[in-house]
Formats: structure tokens, sequence, C-alpha cells
């Protein structure tokens, strides 16, 4: 038996062993340590947000805190899109809250009375009066099907890209198809998908054409290309 290679293995064990611990030992003093503890939080103040769970973050180890931290914070603002943080060691969080863009006013005739309501990029949708300079859709029959508001959100956003004044815009779904209009023209989309496509034939041909009468989108043989058919 060689009993220089068994001690060699066991001190090279030993040292192994030893370095972990070690490790782990300095690990653990800079998480407990109270130089490291959340003591300041960065952030741009909205009246409207509810910040408490963000407050919970103090006296917090800097070390451990994560993106979980944060779901709670995201299920009291529905209208947050999304919240990024920094460490600024050794204790302070820097925020970057970015608020869910407004898209449109949405009008549901299918209830009394109606209900009306923004339509947010993130697909909440809270209760509202106010039509806030956006486009308005109004839905005059049912069903809705899933993805409605999904769609909704790709045909404002193309809508967004061209230089058109998204307030002078308003659609009407009767619950099988959807007509938009744009001061003396009127679009007729058919059923209501496929409508980010949709879109940027609208959106093209209002930044290129005046129309008084009605416009259909034709889909081609193919299915592939979508073009404006006009009866002005």
């Amino acid at each position: 038996m060689d009993y220089g290679e068994i001690e060699r293995r066991t001190f090279r064990t030993f040292l192994g062993f030893s370095t972990l611990l070690l490790g782990l030992i300095v690990v653990f003093s800079i998480i407990t340590s109270d130089l490291y503890r959340v003591s300041d939080i960065a952030y741009d103040y909205n009246p409207e947000l509810n910040m408490n769970s963000i407050e919970s973050l103090m006296g917090k180890s800097i070390w451990l805190v994560d993106d979980s931290n944060f779901e709670k914070f995201y299920e009291e603002n529905p209208s947050v899109e999304r919240i990024s943080f920094e460490k600024d060691l050794p204790h302070k969080l820097i925020l970057e809250i970015v608020i869910s863009e407004k898209l449109a006013y949405i009008k549901d005739n299918r209830q009394s009375p109606p209900r009306t309501f923004l339509l947010h990029k993130n697909l909440y949708t809270p209760d509202s009066q106010s039509k806030e300079g956006l486009m308005t859709i109004k839905i005059s029959n049912g069903p809705v099907r899933g993805g409605f508001l999904e769609e909704l959100v790709s045909l404002v956003m193309t809508l967004k890209k061209y230089s058109i004044n998204i307030a002078n815009i308003e659609a009407v779904y009767d619950g099988e198809t959807m007509e938009l209009t744009h001061f003396e023209t009127v679009f007729d989309l058919g059923t209501p998908s496929d409508l980010g496509r949709k879109a940027s034939v609208i959106g093209y041909y209002i930044s290129q054409e005046t129309c008084t009468g009605k416009v259909a989108l034709v889909y081609s043989e193919d299915g592939k290309d979508i073009r404006a058919v006009n009866n002005c």
C-alpha cells in the first residue's frame, strides 16, 4: 500500500473541504452583514402605484433581492408592464418601473348599462369614462372570441406606426365582423383575426389615399397577401 499517495489524497480532500467551508462562511457573512442590507430604494414616484411591497424590501439583504421579490408588486399594480432593478452596492436599489401603454377606449354595449374601459398593451382593462384621446372600439354584439383583446392590441400597435391621429379612428365589432372608420373612409376588416397584418394595409392606405366610401380588405388566393379594394 502506498501510504504517501493515500496521505496526498487525504490532504487534497481536506484542502477542498476547507476551501468550500471557508467560502460558505464568507458568503454567509456577506449575506447577513448589516452593510449589505437595503436601506435606500430609488424610483420615480407615481401616486397611482401601490409601493408597499417595494418598501417591504428595506432591511433585506441586497444579495437576496431577485425578480421573485416583485411578484406581489405586479399583482397590486396591474397597470405595470415591467419593473427592472439595479443593485448599487452596498445598500441601494435603483428601480425602473414601466407603465403599460394605453391603446384604446372600448365600449361594450352587450351589457346594460354598457361597460366602458381602457385597453392597455399588457391587456389590463380598467373601467373608465374618459376616452383620453385614444382609438374607440365598440362591441355591439357577441360572442367575443378568445384572443380578441390580443388582436386589438396588434391592430392598434400597428396603426400607431403610421402618421395617423389614432383618436380619429373608430372600430365596431358586431359579433361576427369588424368595421373601422377614419373620417369618410370605412374599412371592412371581416372577422377580427390577423388584425396586425390588416392594420398594415389600413395604415398605408390612410397615409397614401383619400377615399369617401367603403374599402374591403381581401386576401390573395394563397392567403399570403392582403389588399384593399375600394368603392370610392
